[in-house]
């Protein structure tokens, strides 16, 4: 195991492939391993010719954890981020992120621009308006952990119909294990921080200049695809793609690497998943495609 000290803790990460780099960050209460089970295959993105660099964020997977919540905002997040990638001698990257991933990612590109060549945001957390149904749900998901434990929230959680409809969509992982093996002492303040800490700078994010590729899909109402649309039109050099289902990458294991792996390499992605719009350096839109 590979672990690198950053902001006081071990940060654990994993390195694979050789090209250009990418640092890859999961969502909130994931992983790099749970990841993998969510369509996030980091090795069939390496051997696109990507180096790879996933690593578990704090209160994460292998990686250590604090208990105060304020290390957990998105600034904290992404001076972690950004320490990682001192310590392991990355001046620069692209980088992927998934929800938490994806915010921190943005929060890295507004506080450290020179860091990043390329974002690609993976269902990226709400914003503005659209993060209130999150913190009421994550809010009572973090009392239930605190007060419940995690076994408990488990069983609590698979009684909810639309918790049990999501888990027999999802092939690979189970949502019953996947709330049972968090740490209550890590969780509670990572979501409280995440959720409830310092908002996202909605009114910055015009300042992020870089090319990125916001994907959004629909049925979703942790990551609504409206958010993903704010993205897209406050960044001046964005590409939106909305995939056709939820479990899209889920079903279409191969796509999800394709994808990020065609845009970190700078060559033409093929068609199949449709894509909204995409804006130009003088904001022309046109019409093209994205998928595998």
């Amino acid at each position: 195991m590979t672990y690198a000290r950053v902001n006081g803790i071990d940060l654990y990460y994993e390195e694979r492939g050789e090209g250009p780099a990418l640092v890859f960050a999961h969502g909130l209460m994931g992983s790099i391993e749970l990841g993998r089970a969510f369509g996030e295959n980091v090795d069939a993105i390496a051997e696109r010719g990507v180096r790879v660099i996933a690593y578990d964020a704090r209160g994460h997977g292998r990686s250590g954890h604090t208990t105060r919540r304020d290390d957990y905002r998105w600034s904290s997040l992404a001076e972690d981020m950004y320490g990682l990638m001192g310590a392991i001698g990355l001046e620069h990257a692209s980088v992927y992120g998934a929800s938490m991933g994806a915010g921190t990612a943005l929060v890295l590109a507004l506080r450290h621009p020179a860091a990043i060549e390329k974002l690609i945001l993976r269902a990226p957390p709400p914003v503005g308006e659209q993060a209130g149904e999150a913190r009421r749900l994550f809010g009572a998901l973090a009392t239930m952990y605190r007060y419940l434990g995690p076994r408990m929230t488990s069983k609590v959680l698979m009684r909810i119909p639309q918790v049990r409809q999501a888990d027999e969509a999802l092939t690979g992982v189970s949502l019953r294990e996947f709330f049972a093996s968090q740490r209550r002492e890590r969780v509670v303040p990572a979501i409280r921080g995440v959720l409830f800490g310092e908002r996202l700078p909605v009114d910055r994010f015009c300042q992020i200049t870089q090319p990125a590729l916001v994907l959004t899909h629909p049925d979703d109402r942790i990551h609504p695809e409206e958010s993903g649309r704010l993205l897209y039109e406050a960044m001046p050099h964005a590409r939106l793609a909305a995939a056709p289902t939820r479990a899209y990458w889920q079903e279409n294991a191969d796509a999800l690497p394709h994808v990020i792996a065609s845009f970190v390499r700078g060559e033409e992605i093929a068609r199949g998943l449709p894509e909204s719009k995409l804006r130009h350096e003088h904001g022309s839109p046109e019409h093209s495609g994205i998928g595998h």
